[in-house]
Parts: C-alpha cells; sequence; structure tokens
C-alpha cells in the first residue's frame, strides 16, 4: 500500500539520466571475475543444472530459492486451464495484485550524491514496504549476500535468483523475483541468458562489451484463484545492440507463453519507448507474432510517489524501466513511479526509480 508524508520542504530533486556509464564501470569491475570463470565453468546447460530446496531465511518467513537452473525445460500446456475456441487461455478473475520492478543500483556503484550500499539497503526496503507488492522484480543484486540482506528487509516473500553453479562460479542475482508467499506458491521456475547461446550459463555475445544478461521465470499458481501465471524479471544489457538483439529472445522464450498462461514480465529493459527494442516488444518481431502490452499504456493514469517539495520533474516517455504482460485481457490501474528521498541530503536511494502498477483480470464475459 501506499502511504502519505509530510513532505520535507528543504529537499532538492535530481535529475536521473537513462544511461549510467561510471555504475557501468563499477559494474564490470564487480562481475569481472565471471568472464574469467565462464571458460573453466561445469555447468552448460539450465536443463541440466540441480535446483536447490528453498531454505528458511533468518527473518520471518520469507524463503529463497537459489538456483542454478530451470526445474524443468517450460511450460507443460497441458495443466493449463481450457481454453477458448480461439485456441487462447480462458483467463477466469485474476487479482488485483500489486506489481512492482525496482533496480536498486548495485552495491560496489557510488554515484556523487548517492549513500553507500549498507545505508540504501534498509530505504531499498521502505521503498518496496510503502508500495506493498504482491509481485516483485529486482535488478542489480548480484551475490547471495545482497540478496539475503533485502531478504531481511521484506519478510513474507520468497526469492528465485541465479546461485552460482559451482565453488568457483559466482552467485548472479542480477534478475531477481521475489513473490507474496500467502498468496502464490512455486510450480517451476528458470533461467536463461540474452545472449547467441540462451541455455549457457554467463553467455554474452549480443555486444561487445556486453555484461552476462539473464531472465529469471517462475510458473506461479495464484492460491485464491486456483490458477497458474508466468512472472518474469530481466535486465537488458546497455550497450546497443544487445537491447534489440535481446527484445525477440524475450518474445520467444516468454511472450508466447502467453499462449497457454498469463504472464507478467517486468525489468530495466535499457529503453525508452521510442527505441527499436521497446518497439519488438510491444508490436512483435516484424510487427508480428508474440507481442506484450505495456502496463502504462492500459492504465488511464499514472502518478508520482514523493516525499520531496517541490516534487521532482519525470517525464514518462523517458522510462526504461517497463512493467509488460500478455495471454489474459489485463487491467491496469494506479500505475506509480517513486521518487522518494533518503538521508540528510534526502537523496534517492537509486538512480532508478521503482515503479509499481496494480494489476487484475477482470471475470470471463
Amino acid at each position: 500500500m501506499l502511504t502519505s508524508m509530510t513532505r520535507p520542504t528543504h529537499a532538492t530533486p535530481v535529475t536521473v539520466a537513462p544511461v549510467h556509464l561510471d555504475r557501468a564501470r563499477a559494474w564490470v569491475l564487480a562481475v569481472v571475475a565471471v568472464v574469467a570463470v565462464v571458460t573453466v565453468m561445469a555447468c552448460t546447460d539450465d536443463g541440466g543444472a540441480v535446483t536447490n530446496d528453498p531454505t528458511d531465511a533468518t527473518t520471518g518467513d520469507t524463503t529463497t530459492t537459489g538456483s542454478t537452473g530451470s526445474t524443468t525445460t517450460g511450460v507443460d500446456s497441458s495443466s493449463a486451464a481450457d481454453t477458448s475456441t480461439t485456441g487462447g487461455p480462458a483467463v477466469p478473475a485474476l487479482g488485483p495484485w500489486r506489481v512492482m520492478t525496482f533496480n536498486v543500483m548495485c552495491s560496489s556503484c557510488t554515484p556523487d550524491g548517492f549513500e553507500p550500499w549498507d545505508l540504501r539497503v534498509p530505504h531499498m526496503g521502505d521503498t518496496i514496504r510503502r508500495h506493498d507488492p504482491d509481485l516483485l522484480g529486482t535488478q542489480e543484486l548480484f551475490t547471495g549476500a545482497e540478496v539475503e540482506e533485502l531478504e531481511a528487509e521484506l519478510p513474507g516473500y520468497t526469492s528465485v535468483w541465479f546461485a552460482k553453479p559451482t565453488p568457483d562460479n559466482l552467485d548472479y542475482a542480477d534478475a531477481a523475483i521475489f513473490y507474496r508467499t500467502e498468496l502464490f506458491e512455486e510450480v517451476e521456475h528458470g533461467f536463461y541468458w540474452l545472449s547467441p547461446k540462451p541455455d549457457t550459463a554467463y553467455s554474452t555475445g549480443f555486444a561487445a562489451p556486453q555484461l552476462p544478461r539473464l531472465v529469471v521465470w517462475a510458473r506461479l499458481r495464484a492460491l485464491a484463484e486456483d490458477y497458474e501465471l508466468v512472472f518474469a524479471t530481466t535486465h537488458f544489457d546497455n550497450n546497443a545492440p544487445s537491447q534489440e538483439l535481446s527484445a525477440p529472445v524475450v518474445l520467444e522464450r516468454t511472450a508466447a507463453l502467453g499462449d497457454e498462461l498469463p504472464v507478467i514480465m517486468v525489468g530495466d529493459y535499457n529503453s525508452q519507448t521510442n527505441d527499436l527494442a521497446y518497439e519488438i516488444l510491444t508490436t512483435g518481431v516484424d510487427g508480428s507474432g508474440p507481442r506484450f502490452e505495456d502496463a502504462f499504456a492500459l492504465s488511464e493514469q499514472w502518478r508520482q510517489d514523493t516525499n520531496l517539495d517541490p516534487a521532482p520533474q519525470y517525464d514518462p516517455a523517458s522510462r526504461i524501466d517497463h512493467v509488460f504482460v500478455a495471454g489474459a485481457p489485463w487491467t491496469a490501474s494506479d500505475w506509480a513511479v517513486d521518487q522518494w528521498g533518503y538521508g540528510p541530503t534526502m537523496m534517492y536511494t537509486s538512480d532508478h526509480f521503482a515503479i509499481s502498477v496494480e494489476l487484475a483480470v477482470p471475470p470471463p464475459g
């Protein structure tokens, strides 16, 4: 739930650019070991990897599913709901659910004016708790320890992220899922990589340079509705043309699941609404085939959630963090961008603004 607070009059809004070269360099340093270990890694395929059992976290009833591969190879259409005469899923009423995407800014990223990681973690927790999402996708967590830090702020959630397959590898939580445990249960989950070899862990190849980027997906059963959906999150690389090459992979492997199940996919796509990657994601490859709908376009209104006075400027056309849907007649409302300030200088907690929106599927007919 969103709550209000008296806005401090001393706050000074800042402008956050969608491309961040300084933090990209910091992120490269943080993950450079990934490149070094790829040539010796034993894990080469999601389907052959082993999934760890969820374990209780140290606070609340949060659990974590840090794993090295898919629990299955994909969605089994035989377990989906009855289909309509058009071949698409006959989806019952779902939700409403609050859905959120949040690039938290990596722990090694320290742009001028931002507080260090250990001071920002509680602010991240407050940001998420204020929006109270049922489904959350994060970007730029890195290690399992960082996931645990955020989990400690968020009791009541289960997380899904890519854990290192061997002691010589690295955790890679650059994209991570958090779902409300009392509302959903996991049926299966998996990962694929945004590269010419999407089933090879840590693989790159869509740009030079390019960091390893992945999609984390979970097939969830909504307990109240007794119906399944797919929730996914990703972080497209910021080096072109990686974005426009990643988009078709995402459409083929995630948006296409909308033929069988409702799909929600969130993330930092490093793509504004006038970029080719966004066009591909929302219209399909060459204007055909699977595609997403943008929750912003479905929502009749949008708003800023801020404790700063005056309210910072925000141009929705410049957004690169998106909430996409497919596979059902989704409705969206209360699309919100979070622009709260924290600490003695009332600075943002990340160089990305968290986005949240309420999604639902109305009753059939």
